[in-house]
């Protein structure tokens, strides 16, 4: 069966073809650059290297109780889909606009969601799996051990944590827009996020202020839940708190991406100057 049959009746169908051509394109253009291909494997060893070369020199074996390895592991995974987002979904209207196809992009009757939710996917497809792939060769060499005691708990993180990071990414897609300042807050976001997500320092260990920004970030939950189910075993139900966790903030973050999305769409049926250098 076609992709065309699968995506041919429902209401759904237009929105998922958008997705997929989209993606399709995404992938398309990333290919095309093969400093985009290597750059991006390259990254999570460098900087894990870095890292754990960092937290050993400190003679230190274990973070909030687990292994270096294993808790940096993890770390890089959720920086690496955060910052795919907020290169991929989080520029999709940018950079339409870059391109110079923003117009044409409203004046389509597809749904501008389902372009967003495109680039994210492709990035998913170009960006993430390669580094995956890299993390898992990092995780045999140093021998990272994984104490997993539920397949479900582990598959769950994994999807909430996906959703966090595309949730943000999906704000920050009418943010760019609108602010018309996108390059100087993605650089600007990347690094605090880094911090206060509990990638690179467990959040319990920053200082009392910053624990609460912390919290402000779903990804916070998302590690504490990748975390908890592959490094010390835990349950579903263990992890249910950061499930929650993750599934109400991403909620929110959602449903603002969406009212940014129309604020955008709203300023370019009114005339509003959107598409400039």
């Amino acid at each position: 069966m076609s992709s065309e049959a699968i995506f041919s009746g429902g209401a759904w169908s237009p929105f998922l073809r958008v997705l997929n051509a989209t993606a399709w394109r995404y992938v398309q253009r990333q290919a095309g650059y093969i400093i985009e291909l290597l750059r991006w494997p390259f990254f999570p060893i460098l900087y894990f290297v870095a890292l754990y070369l960092t937290y050993t020199a400190s003679e230190r074996e274990t973070v909030s109780g687990y292994p270096v390895g294993g808790f940096l592991v993890v770390g890089v995974l959720g920086i690496v889909l955060w910052t795919s987002n907020l290169w991929s979904s989080g520029y999709a209207i940018e950079f339409e606009r870059r391109e110079g196809t923003l117009q044409s992009l409203y004046l389509t009757p597809g749904s501008r969601s389902a372009v967003v939710f495109g680039y994210g996917l492709g990035s998913l497809l170009v960006l993430v799996l390669p580094t995956a792939i890299v993390l898992g060769a990092i995780v045999l060499i140093l021998g990272v051990e994984f104490r997993i005691g539920s397949v479900p708990s582990v598959i769950l993180s994994f999807a909430g944590l996906l959703l966090a990071s595309t949730a943000l990414g999906y704000v920050l897609a009418g943010i760019f827009v609108l602010t018309r300042r996108a390059n100087v807050i993605a650089n600007f976001l990347q690094a605090p996020v880094y911090l206060l997500s509990g990638a690179v320092v467990p959040a319990a260990e920053l200082p009392g202020s910053l624990q609460h920004f912390a919290r402000v970030f779903p990804l916070s939950y998302g590690m504490d839940a990748v975390r908890n189910s592959m490094l010390a075993g835990a349950t579903v139900n263990e992890i249910a708190t950061s499930l929650l966790g993750l599934v109400g903030t991403s909620i929110a973050l959602l449903a603002l991406g969406a009212w940014l999305l129309q604020k955008v769409e709203r300023n370019a049926r009114n005339g509003a100057e959107i598409d400039f250098e």
